[in-house]
């Protein structure tokens, strides 16, 4: 039994780990082309400027162990010690309410959110 937990809760955290963020059409997106997402409001993402759940509606782009930072993508730890993409110094995430590839339906979202265009 301690071997299918161990086996459960490392599978989740690959699962939640991403590959580094690349340009597709404009936009940062993540491992599987969806959009990547950054913060511009004040402080941490609270739940009135995510209308919600922000670590459910908007959960970090998390690096994979061994990846490594470049150009404008950096890392940053997290508060419970895994590692965040960031692009220019600002935290990445992925908006789950996109269903597919190229999706875009965070940005603007509250005048906050904001799908990253690489300059």
């Amino acid at each position: 039994m301690k071997a299918l937990v161990g086996l459960v809760t490392l599978l989740a955290a690959v699962s939640a780990s991403a590959a580094s963020p690349r340009v597709n059409n404009g936009r940062l997106v993540d491992e599987n082309g969806m959009t990547l997402y950054s913060f511009s409001g004040q402080g941490a993402p609270d739940a009135r400027s995510c209308e919600g759940d922000c670590a459910r509606n908007f959960p970090p782009a998390l690096a994979s162990p061994g990846d490594t930072p470049r150009d404008k993508l950096g890392l940053v730890d997290t508060a419970n010690g895994q590692r965040q993409w960031t692009y220019e110094g600002k935290p990445l995430y992925r908006g789950l309410m996109d269903k597919k590839p190229g999706d875009r339906a965070g940005d603007g979202l509250n005048t906050v959110w904001h799908s990253v265009q690489p300059y």
